[in-house]
């Protein structure tokens, strides 16, 4: 993965990484209040198919500091299964869907109204 990445015009720095993770930061809205890019993967076995595979995690975190000045932290995850029996086009579609998904708009505010 490329050291640093912009997402939103969010420009994320790479601080770190280690075996299966690494994080990236922003900190142009101020060092207390940092926006985080983390990425993680770990190997896992499904309980039901008994198919091993690689679990991938993506996770923005976004500090900030609410009307009492207490830090807050909102985040967004996105978690990818890859069984080891998968096809890339199998991949693809679901990745293809979730993607259009996150793009709807009507999707994602429903989901934050209790709309699911």
């Amino acid at each position: 993965m490329n050291a640093d990445l912009t997402f939103n015009s969010v420009v994320f720095a790479k601080a770190w990484d280690k075996e299966n993770e690494s994080t990236r930061i922003s900190k142009a809205r101020g060092i207390n209040t940092p926006d985080l890019l983390v990425v993680k993967s770990q190997d896992y076995i499904d309980s039901k198919t008994k198919v091993s595979g690689k679990r991938y995690t993506v996770r923005f975190d976004r500090e900030d500091l609410d009307a009492t000045s207490q830090k807050i932290v909102s985040s967004a995850y996105l978690v990818i299964a890859v069984p080891s029996t998968v096809t890339q086009a199998q991949l693809d579609v679901v990745v293809a869907t979730f993607k259009a998904g996150v793009a709807n708009a009507d999707l994602i505010a429903n989901v934050l109204a209790g709309q699911t």
